[in-house]
């Protein structure tokens, strides 16, 4: 029987010592299940994939760095800041980027010492380097100031193509082109050795996906309300339609990839409840669906 994966409430357990028999532990957290616009409770776009505490974050959108250390703090990761080492955009929207300087420069004050190894989109490198270019007085003051390393704050930036893009110890990393309009943009497939992550990133839905995520343990895919959708204006009804997916779309994906569990982030609720979100999507699969909130630990 195919394992699902199960949420983990806090505080997590401390990290087992060498010689406990625990390897390949695999915790996924939402660091920000939000979309663009601000809300009290939840920040925008951010994962963390995690193998023996080696983290792999997908994007990182606004608060999401300061969720690592909030996580960390409440013993909910055993790793922190310093650890986050390697990153998959999955497009350069503002609410999937705009936390890059934070990563860049936070975690280096915080003492890692290599740099981010990221992944993504065409215009990924240019990104990074601009922040280098913003941050330059910063950059310069803080070498002169303290001890920090000559590279934490640095970014190397590798451009994705479709298939395999990465591929250590921990993980394999698997790339299919996402539709978000006129946007380059990427879905991503973790396989570990304890199972199989799938994020979507912002799409709508394209005629590969479902056979390409078939089976996976944890699908975790953005969502808008189909309920709500007819009060929007004819403007975002389009823009919507044209490169997100609706609670009946995903609920007809779902159905084809039949994932472990399904979690909800990116969630456009226009008024709804979550239980109300999770809902719609049940009223056409019968699957485990969990809207997730900033914070939520799975293991698999």
């Amino acid at each position: 029987m195919r394992k699902t994966a199960s949420p983990v409430k806090p505080p997590f357990p401390d990290s087992p010592e060498p010689g406990d028999g625990v390897e390949n532990r695999t915790q996924i957290i939402i660091l920000g299940s939000g979309s663009p616009n601000a809300e009290a409770d939840r920040v925008s776009s951010g994962v963390a994939i995690a193998v023996d505490d080696q983290a792999y974050l997908i994007d990182c959108g606004h608060g999401v760095v300061q969720r690592v250390v909030q996580a960390h703090e409440a013993g909910l990761i055993a790793w922190d800041t310093s650890d986050l080492t390697r990153l998959f955009v999955t497009h350069l929207h503002a609410d999937h980027t705009v936390g890059l300087p934070d990563l860049l420069f936070t975690p280096w004050i915080h003492g890692r010492a290599t740099p981010v190894q990221a992944y993504g989109p065409a215009g990924l490198e240019a990104m990074l380097r601009h922040i280098q270019l913003a941050y330059a007085a910063n950059i310069r003051e803080h070498r002169a100031a303290h001890p920090s390393s000559e590279r934490g704050y640095q970014a190397e930036a590798r451009e994705v193509n479709e298939g395999l893009c990465y591929q250590d110890e921990n993980v394999s990393v698997y790339a299919l082109p996402a539709n978000h309009g006129d946007l380059a943009a990427w879905s991503y497939k973790f396989v570990t050795p304890a199972g199989t992550v799938v994020i979507s990133g912002d799409t709508k839905p394209v005629p590969n996906f479902a056979e390409w995520a078939r089976g996976c343990d944890l699908l975790i895919h953005e969502v808008y309300s189909a309920r709500q959708f007819p009060d929007r204006s004819p403007e975002w009804r389009a823009y919507h339609a044209r490169v997100h997916t609706s609670t009946r779309e995903l609920a007809a994906l779902a159905n084809a990839i039949r994932p472990g569990r399904l979690l909800l982030y990116h969630q456009l609720f226009w008024g709804q409840t979550a239980e109300e979100l999770v809902a719609e999507i049940a009223s056409d699969y019968d699957g485990a669906i969990v809207s997730t909130n900033d914070l939520d630990v799975f293991e698999l």
